[in-house]
């Protein structure tokens, strides 16, 4: 793959040609248990007015087998046309792909993202850069309980090192400060600050490392400005959240709010397709070239020792 992790052709034409037939039979499949669920909730309610003299508790329940129906079809059909589309968009990238990985979390650092009480995985991809295994999955931690709230959304990455490099984080210092009794959501105890920058999008970030690795930090204030000047062509609308070096792996968090490979849908035509399939390699393309600006800093990081 090139820096620019550009495929090398329009990868809507690989889809169309490998998918589009499947998807067209899983919308017909999809609109047709839309009518069925509709017929038989009309039904249904005509039945309950004769029954119960049109007592409004009742027509309610007799409408909730048909909104689950109608609600179940759209989220078929669009978790089917994702699960057709994305592995053949992830070959045009040369990365292989998985829908739902399990265990993603766990080899994950403690001090990165919020874990929560509730965490959620996917559309994994996996590849090689510089002779370097990465993988990038779309991540989700929520409070849970009953009045959840989302700690953290975004994509996490993570990029095999070449080794020679010390343990270290690179975060937001907003998302270090907590509040009274409440920690940071990225937890920075036990280490001490040192270096502080700001990124193209003028948010302050920090550089976190103990005390016992100070020695081994030569070159890393110039890893860390490279890494938080990245812009819009290699983060694209996502913004950097957290990086953190065990010594023998990269893991970075993106945080953004929308959901980046949602495509097709049981009302979406095949134009509407190409475009989502589109916008879907666009945004692939930037986990493969963050990937790729990773390892061009540790090459300077390692070059500097």
């Amino acid at each position: 793959m090139t820096p620019d992790a550009s495929p090398p052709t329009d990868p809507s034409v690989h889809v169309i040609e490998a998918a589009l037939p499947e998807m067209r039979a899983t919308r017909r499949k999809g609109l047709l248990v839309v009518v069925i669920s509709v017929i038989a909730t009309a039904v249904l309610v005509y039945l309950t007015l004769g029954w119960t003299d049109g007592e409004s508790a009742w027509i309610i329940m007799a409408l909730m087998p048909g909104l689950f129906g109608v609600l179940g079809a759209f989220g078929w059909v669009r978790g089917k046309h994702e699960r057709l589309v994305m592995p053949v968009i992830a070959g045009v990238f040369g990365l292989t792909y998985q829908k739902s990985p399990p265990g993603f979390f766990v080899g994950l650092p403690k001090v990165f993202i919020p874990r929560g009480g509730r965490r959620s995985v996917d559309d994994m991809m996996t590849g090689h850069v510089a002779d370097c295994q990465f993988r990038f999955a779309e991540c989700k931690t929520e409070t849970g309980g009953k009045n959840s709230s989302t700690l953290f959304k975004g994509v996490v990455l993570e990029v095999q090192s070449k080794g020679g490099v010390p343990a270290f984080l690179i975060a937001s210092e907003k998302e270090t400060k907590g509040f009274l009794f409440f920690k940071g959501r990225v937890d920075v105890d036990g280490m001490e600050m040192m270096h502080q920058t700001a990124g193209h999008d003028g948010k302050g970030y920090g550089l976190w490392a103990r005390s016992s690795e100070a020695g081994r930090l030569v070159g890393l204030r110039a890893f860390m400005d490279q890494i938080v000047a990245l812009g819009p062509r290699v983060l694209g609308d996502s913004a950097l959240y957290s990086l953190v070096s065990d010594g023998r792996a990269y893991f970075i968090s993106l945080s953004h709010r929308r959901d980046l490979f949602a495509i097709g849908g049981l009302l979406a035509g095949d134009d509407e397709v190409m475009r989502d399939i589109r916008k879907a390699s666009d945004e692939l393309a930037y986990p493969v070239r963050l990937a790729t600006e990773v390892m061009r800093a540790e090459g300077a990081l390692l070059a500097a020792r």
